[in-house]
């Protein structure tokens, strides 16, 4: 017999925790594809300086932080924890996201097939995550509004400055015929953040913060993986801006600490947002 949930999100071994062992190929993967540059050097040979520092400084978070992440809320996920199951779900669309970028648009180096792999294993554990949540268990956890009201807002704020950041680079640039400075500095053909955030992460964004609001079961369960995400991306480009400073690229150090208040701000309404998600339907 199947057992029955207890608590937030009890899943059942045979069809919900078998996508959380694609946690183990994607955590060796990270590991080298991160530190390969870290510690080995050399891998971002004929990548312009500007790319290669902003690779370093995410490197650094996602060794120190975005892998621990992963790595403890699949182990927590696998025990039955709902609430760690979409920390897990964001922490791999981090993964999903950042190597997307490295896939298309770092040079061709050793690590070439580690990016593809990262690039599949994340994205298919992350379908087969999502659609393997159940997103109605989640919502009647809920507990309080006033923290669903709080991350529908963190999340359409998000979305809506960011829209209004990239299109006013983008669209300036696209008037006078020209590439946006942050896609010349960085010496690429486009701007791979641009594209992801505009198609994909913004969107979701957007609807997640509607949905929430208007209390849609699927959205409870993204608004725990997008603020996840945004938590630990904030950071990463906090930590880009640190390490393009320290490799003399041209950058306001100050918008480092805008983005680690950000990322603080985020992590905050993640954590009172999960602490909602602990009671019990009736």
């Amino acid at each position: 017999m199947v057992p029955r949930r207890q608590g937030v999100g009890r899943m059942r071994p045979d069809r919900e925790t078998v996508w959380l062992w694609l946690s183990a190929p994607v955590a060796v993967l990270l590991a080298v594809a991160a530190g390969g540059e870290l510690f080995v050097g050399g891998v971002f040979r004929g990548d312009a300086p500007n790319f290669v520092a902003q690779a370093i400084g995410q490197d650094y978070v996602t060794l120190a932080v975005a892998l621990p992440v992963l790595v403890i809320s699949a182990a927590l996920a696998g025990r039955g924890s709902g609430r760690a199951r979409l920390v897990w779900l964001g922490a791999l669309a981090y993964v999903l996201y950042t190597y997307v970028i490295y896939a298309f648009h770092v040079r061709f180096n050793p690590l070439f097939l580690v990016y593809v792999a990262l690039l599949g294993f994340s994205l298919y554990a992350l379908i087969g995550g999502l659609a393997t949540t159940d997103f109605g268990e989640i919502k009647a956890r809920s507990t309080r509004k006033r923290p669903a009201r709080a991350a529908s807002i963190f999340l359409g704020a998000m979305a809506v400055l960011f829209y209004f950041a990239w299109l006013g680079e983008v669209v300036p640039a696209l008037l006078a015929g020209s590439a946006p400075p942050s896609v010349t500095a960085a010496g690429t053909p486009t701007g791979a953040a641009h594209v992801l955030d505009m198609a994909w992460v913004l969107p979701a964004m957007g609807l997640t913060a509607i949905w929430l609001w208007q209390e849609r079961p699927l959205a409870y369960a993204l608004a725990g993986s997008l603020l996840t995400f945004a938590s630990l991306m904030t950071l990463a480009i906090g930590a880009m801006m640190v390490a393009m400073r320290v490799y003399g690229e041209p950058v306001p150090l100050g918008m480092a600490a805008v983005f680690g208040a950000v990322s603080a701000a985020g992590l905050g309404v993640l954590v009172w947002y999960m602490r909602s998600l602990g009671g019990r339907k009736g």
